[in-house]
């Protein structure tokens, strides 16, 4: 049981995983009326509830009355995403939007340049909590010259208004390349850093675009690991530094950035000939002069 309420006790009693969580609201005993309330409701609160009321008197045998009620929980699921698969040797573009982990399941509608789509294929899968995945494809044969939009629109009884996502059949553009941590006069890029390198395009461009990387013209360091659109090297050295090429590529076209990567040796801190500091890059090697400098002074000065 969820709840029992002892009508001659004037008492209610949870059980289980109820316990904390349901109560009675609005209970008259001269009416022999209540409501059942669940506080902090889960997904597993989902099914068919049963209130029986059982009356009973002294020589008379006990009369049991039931109804039933269905209850959903809602869940409002993640925003849409979309991702897709161009064939061009048929130009058949096919694009699945998928919406994840909701209850009910989100419905999902198409719309191509603004107009409605209708005829898209619809799936609804349970993932391993119970939770319903909704999934919506749809094919269309595009050319080359065209540059279609491809809107996905997601509607849910949780969601205060819609959600959607669009995508655009075209060519990559590239129009920056992002360095990760961003170097500055003061807080320039020092050897062992981790750098990642970030290749711009436009947003939801499809085909997705495979990204190439160079660096001064040849292949990236060794230290170097391509993930999507970003270049991350590990433990950048001085000999890291140069120019990095990225290249997009999908179906419909390429195009090319650069930017130039900078990675100092050791910094260090000197005084000005004013009395400021002042910031040099040293490598290595002049650590050790240095080094060896300081320890000659203080063989020196213990003579």
């Amino acid at each position: 049981p969820v709840l029992i309420w002892d009508y001659d006790y004037g008492t209610a009693y949870a059980y289980g995983l109820y316990r904390n969580r349901a109560s009675l609201v609005n209970a008259n005993a001269d009416q022999l009326d209540a409501s059942l309330r669940l506080t902090n409701l889960q997904f597993t609160d989902n099914g068919t509830y049963e209130c029986v009321a059982v009356a009973r008197g002294s020589g008379v045998a006990p009369q049991e009355e039931a109804v039933t009620m269905e209850l959903v929980a809602w869940v409002a699921p993640n925003d849409p995403i979309i991702t897709d698969d161009y064939n061009p040797n048929t130009n058949n573009l096919t694009l699945t939007c998928t919406s994840y982990t909701g209850n009910p399941a989100a419905n999902l509608t198409w719309y191509r340049d603004g107009s409605r789509i209708y005829n898209d294929s619809i799936e609804v899968f349970t993932s391993w909590r119970g939770y319903l995945d909704a999934q919506s494809t749809i094919s269309a044969i595009v050319n080359t010259g065209q540059s279609p939009t491809f809107q996905c629109v997601a509607n849910h009884p949780a969601f205060t208004s819609s959600k959607s996502v669009s995508v655009t059949l075209g060519a990559p553009s590239v129009s920056a390349i992002n360095i990760s941590p961003t170097p500055t006069e003061y807080n320039p890029l020092l050897e062992l850093d981790d750098v990642i390198l970030t290749c711009m395009t436009q947003d939801g461009i499809v085909p997705e675009p495979v990204y190439e990387w160079q660096h001064d013209g040849g292949p990236a360091p060794a230290n170097a690991q391509r993930y999507g659109n970003q270049l991350k090297i590990f433990s950048a050295q001085v000999e890291d530094s140069g120019t990095y090429t990225c290249t997009a590529t999908n179906a419909m076209g390429t195009d090319t950035g650069e930017v130039l990567l900078v990675v100092g040796g050791f910094i260090d801190i000197i005084q000005g000939p004013q009395g400021g500091a002042s910031t040099s890059t040293m490598g290595p090697g002049a650590w050790v002069g240095v080094a060896l400098a300081a320890a000659v002074a203080v063989f020196v000065l213990v003579l």
